[in-house]
């Protein structure tokens, strides 16, 4: 009997020490990856090199405010890790880099990867193995309309048919009997700002009298704004990336081609890309554009937002340029990430940070001025305000706001 007892006495302890092994692996299973007890580890890809390498400072300033967080508690109570690898703006990188990332990485969510190729290229995959794919940085609509199908996946910034489409409107009511002539990128980057611009154009998209492609590896838009100014065009529409946006506005000029208007799209329309284009030969007064982004060194440079990305870029990232919209860019997506992690709570997991992204109604401040972020469990679009812009004042220009605030931009 009592050696029964010890045998028993032995089994159950056995089978304590399995149970707690059990509930040991158990709970390692089920924990959310790249969350540990000290930090949060997120990752994306993003135009280090390249054709599109003028946007590399976005990610610059995401990891500047990052390191302004956690050098003030962080979220909550956890500092953020932000990996950044170079894609160089091919999908064919961008997937094996963000399975990196996920698989070897362990990120717990993928943010602020750039361009519309690439996203397209990890969207599946991401969206497969549940894995938030946020706050892309591309505007195409494929990440509102297609929420249903790929819940994981948000963007951010205004959608590019809806601001193509405010375009073609104020050509509409603006300049009816326009000949224009489009330039844009032979992919779904160009071709959904492309269809924007012929939906807002309604009756008059018989005005387009040419519509030139170039290919996103192709930095040269020589040949194409030859064409386009042998069509007789008189409105000139860039829907382009910025290295081409510069070269198609400066070889413009030397062409001698002037045409009464020219429209740039918003993600080209970088102070600095202007003073680069103007710098080497370019007509760029009076180019027009919509911005959604605080002006923080003229019109908004004395509000609040203004002054934070001030003192933020000054103390974490001192090589940035203000005057670069993409840095502004970039601290707005990255405010947001940090409150969409805050929201998350404090054990966050991969579903609640997607609860946080679909349920914002807040104003960002690096946002310009009366506009703010709201989403919804069908609404996917953060950002849906735009405001015209129009450049004066050469090489030693600015932006100028000008006109309402377009809302619902889609």
């Amino acid at each position: 009997m009592g050696m029964n007892r010890r045998v028993l006495a032995v089994l159950a302890g056995a089978a304590i020490v399995a149970g707690i092994a059990v509930t040991a692996a158990f709970g390692a299973h089920r924990a959310t990856p790249g969350v540990s007890a000290s930090t949060i580890t997120i990752g994306g890809t993003f135009p280090l090199t390249g054709p599109a390498s003028l946007y590399k400072t976005i990610p610059a300033a995401e990891s500047a405010y990052f390191a302004y967080v956690n050098d003030h508690g962080g979220v909550n109570g956890r500092k953020i890790d932000f990996k950044v690898l170079d894609d160089g703006y091919d999908p064919s990188k961008t997937v094996p880099l963000t399975q990196q990332l996920v698989e070897q990485d362990k990120v717990f969510a993928i943010f602020g990867s750039l361009g519309t190729a690439p996203n397209l290229s990890i969207w599946s995959y991401l969206n497969t193995h549940k894995v938030p794919q946020v706050l892309v940085a591309t505007g195409d609509s494929y990440w509102g309309f297609s929420h249903k199908a790929y819940p994981w996946t948000i963007g951010y910034q205004p959608d590019y048919p809806g601001e193509a489409k405010i375009y073609g409107q104020y050509l509409d009511a603006n300049m009816p009997t326009a000949k224009i002539g489009v330039l844009y990128q032979n992919d779904a980057y160009g071709k959904n700002y492309y269809a924007g611009l012929r939906v807002g154009l309604g009756a008059k998209k018989s005005n387009i009298v040419s519509a030139q492609s170039y290919d996103a590896s192709s930095t040269s838009v020589v040949q194409q704004v030859l064409a386009l100014k042998a069509s007789g065009a008189n409105v000139f529409v860039v829907f382009a990336l910025p290295t081409q946006t510069i070269g198609a506005l400066v070889t413009a000029t030397k062409v001698g081609w002037t045409p009464n208007a020219t429209i740039i799209n918003n993600v080209s329309a970088n102070p600095v890309f202007l003073k680069i284009a103007a710098a080497n030969g370019g007509n760029v007064d009076g180019v027009l554009s919509t911005n959604y982004l605080n002006l923080v060194t003229t019109t908004d440079k004395n509000t609040a937002g203004a002054k934070l990305a001030t003192a933020i870029i000054s103390k974490y990232a001192s090589a940035l340029d203000l005057n670069d919209s993409n840095v502004v860019y970039g601290l707005g997506a990255a405010w947001t990430m940090t409150y969409a992690l805050k929201k998350a709570g404090k054990n966050p997991t991969r579903a609640g940070l997607m609860k946080a992204l679909k349920s914002l109604n807040v104003a960002d401040p690096f946002s310009y001025p009366g506009m703010k972020l709201q989403t919804s469990a069908t609404d996917n679009f953060p950002s849906e305000q735009l405001v015209f812009i129009k450049w004066g004042g050469g090489a030693a220009g600015q932006w100028a706001p000008f006109g309402k605030i377009y809302n619902h931009v889609r």
